[in-house]
């Protein structure tokens, strides 16, 4: 049986055509300037978490990670 390896483009691509949510995540994340890597290893993180949670718990996931990278990269809180 061969294992098929895909990039991380390719499983951001697939993330993406699940929701145009979850594509408008994904593009915030990209110009937040997130790797790839980044952004998948928080998407599984987040698939454990709010696992059956639906719509309701993409939208808390997305607003609590975009709020996070604001904080990190200092554009809400000026120093």
């Amino acid at each position: 049986m061969a294992h098929i390896v895909r990039s991380a483009a390719e499983r951001l691509i697939a993330e993406a055509a699940k929701s145009r949510d979850v594509e408008a995540w994904i593009v915030r994340q990209i110009l937040a300037g997130q790797r790839p890597s980044q952004i998948l290893s928080t998407l599984d993180r987040l698939a454990g978490k709010i696992a059956g949670d639906g719509a309701a718990g993409l939208t808390f996931a997305s607003v609590l990670v975009f709020a996070t990278t604001f904080a990190v990269l200092g554009w809400v809180w000026p120093s």
